[in-house]
């Protein structure tokens, strides 16, 4: 698999899938403005996100609608960067700010080598949720590195992931996994599907992981998500 195209492909993907019509947007401007924490796919990963209120600097790596990255500001954060690939993505999280006006968010759209360039210990707090596995291992591994180096030693770390399919699962539904990992839908990748130990022996040189629980979106019958808070070790 070329770990380039690919990541190529992905980002043209959710950039477009992130992309608001006109009509999206005069909708979110009319509608009424609730609590921040409604934002979140997860009362679970609200809860967690609420805890990088108490952090000064934090980092929504990934940042999709930015609802993590506005959560964490109204609970307080003093800055908040919510970064992306996709320009749509970005202009996406400026509706979403002038809508709930939290205190301090720098939304930015990035390339893939930003986070290598960020200086050490820059940031106390971290999410990046619906990210690592939806990237090549290779990537994701690249992404949990760097994110040890430009966090500080105590920083808050969350890393949000979707559920985990084994191969006897996916041949039970018709899915082929590349890799015995890889989910490709239309030509793009939707899941690396990796279990809860996999994924810990992955962050084991640079985190410990200090709880792992577990949510569902809207609508889903059982919690299969993945939630993880880290410390950098």
């Amino acid at each position: 698999m070329d770990n380039k195209e690919v990541n190529q492909t992905l980002i043209e993907f959710w950039d477009s899938a992130m992309k608001l019509s006109k009509e999206d947007i005069d909708e979110i401007n009319a509608s009424s403005v609730g609590e921040a924490i409604e934002l979140a796919p997860s009362p679970k990963l609200a809860e967690a996100v609420k805890e990088l209120g108490q952090c000064h600097h934090v980092l929504d790596y990934g940042c999709g609608s930015g609802w993590a990255a506005i959560i964490a500001s109204k609970s307080g954060a003093k800055q908040v960067d919510a970064v992306d690939l996709g320009e749509n993505i970005i202009e996406t999280v400026k509706v979403y700010v002038r809508k709930y006006q939290p205190c301090s968010v720098n939304a930015q759209k990035i390339n893939a080598d930003w986070l290598k360039n960020v200086p050490n210990d820059t940031y106390d707090g971290f999410i990046s949720s619906n990210v690592l596995d939806v990237v090549p291992l290779e990537t994701a591994q690249e992404i949990i590195k760097e994110t040890a180096r430009v966090v500080v030693k105590d920083a808050k770390v969350i890393i949000g992931l979707n559920f985990f399919m084994d191969e006897e699962a996916a041949k039970k539904r018709n899915i082929e996994l590349i890799e015995g990992k890889y989910l490709i839908m239309n030509g793009v990748l939707r899941l690396t599907s990796l279990s809860d130990e996999e994924w810990t022996k992955i962050f084991s040189p640079y985190f410990k992981v200090i709880k792992l629980d577990y949510f569902a979106w809207p609508n889903e019958p059982r919690e299969t998500r993945r939630l993880f808070i880290l410390k950098r070790i």
